[in-house]
């Protein structure tokens, strides 16, 4: 579990699949701690699972970390899907115009 001020970050590994939990402020000072995760998250072939459901804000930097992990996706990582958006995360999906590129899913693994 990886933790900054206003942050956090825990991930488990349950049969086949990596679950990233963040809850807080997604933001500039989180970027570094949230994007090593991710990450280390997609080194395995396993799906990766971010679950934002606790996420209370987030602006573009923390927009920017999601969709970097989506492209090392498509550079052959292992695939990630997000899970319950926060309306917080919602809003920046929705106004930025990027909520159809990240595949969401109803249900985590496990």
């Amino acid at each position: 579990m990886s933790e900054v001020e206003n942050i956090s970050v825990e991930v488990s590994r349950p049969g086949g699949a990596t679950v990233v939990i963040i809850t807080g402020v997604l933001d500039a000072l989180a970027l570094p701690s949230v994007s090593r995760e991710l990450a280390d998250a997609q080194g395995s072939s396993d799906p990766v699972y971010v679950d934002l459901a606790g996420v209370t804000f987030m602006d573009s930097r923390g927009l920017g970390a999601l969709l970097a992990a989506r492209e090392r996706s498509r550079d052959g990582a292992a695939p990630v899907y997000i899970h319950r958006p926060s309306d917080a995360v919602r809003r920046i999906l929705d106004v930025s115009g990027v909520r159809s590129v990240l595949d969401e899913v109803d249900e985590l693994p496990g």
